[in-house]
Formats: C-alpha cells, structure tokens, sequence
C-alpha cells in the first residue's frame, strides 16, 4: 500500500498555507471538483515525495462544507493509490463498519491526468483510493 496524498479541508487557504509552513507559491495547481464543489489546491512535498491535497469548500451544499465550518482546517482523508479499484470496493463492503461514500472521475495534472477515485468510511476514518487512467 503507498499513500498517494493526504486531503486537508480548509476554510481559509490562506490561513492553512500559514499553519503549513507553506505559501501559494507552493501550489502546484488548483482544480475545481464539479461533482462536490469544492476547489483542490494540489500541493507537492519533494523532502516527503508527498501530494497534500487542501479541499477548499466553494458553496453551502459541497461535500466538504460542515467539516469546514466546523473544523475550519483539519485532516478529512487519506488517500492510497492502486490499480484495483472493484477489488478494493469489493473487500470495504464485505467488512462490517465499511461503506462506500461516493465514487468519480476527474482530471488532475498533477496526479497524471485522469484519475478515478473510490471514497470509503472505514471505522470513522474515511479513505480516497485513487486509481490513474493512462
């Protein structure tokens, strides 16, 4: 298993670059998810070979909105990569305390171009799998 990056929610880029140690110089690129509204900061870390991901809510009905207002910045997901993305759903859903939450295409440059995700709650934590097409 080799995590892919990790999605940080945030109310306020700004603020959370500060809290970071990081500025937008730092970013790599942002893309605005349509199927959840949000925007996604894509941020590199070289020491780490790392992506952080910083999950800016966009409106009061995207996916990530109430943990924003009520967190303001905090960790929201992690994410592992693979190639196996029915495989992987298929074990979630066999495990008691797992389910799907949602499931989408969408193009990050950053990540290769298109990538798949699988989002499942696992025990209370939720993980993105990330599967990206060639």
């Amino acid at each position: 298993m080799k995590i892919h990056h990790i999605g940080i929610v945030v109310s306020d880029v700004d603020e959370a670059l500060i809290a970071l140690g990081l500025d937008r110089s730092n970013i790599s690129e942002v893309v605005f998810d349509q199927n959840q509204k949000n925007n996604l900061h894509f941020i590199h870390l070289p020491e780490n070979n790392l992506w952080l991901e910083l999950v800016e809510p966009v409106s009061d009905d995207a996916s990530t909105a109430r943990f924003a207002q009520k967190n303001g910045l905090g960790l929201h997901h992690l994410a592992i990569g693979t190639d196996q993305l029915e495989m992987v759903e298929a074990q979630y859903s066999a495990r008691s305390g797992s389910f799907v939450l949602g499931r989408y295409a969408i193009n990050v440059n950053s990540f290769g171009g298109q990538i798949r995700t699988l989002f499942i709650a696992a025990k209370g934590l939720i993980l993105e799998f990330v599967k990206v097409i060639k």
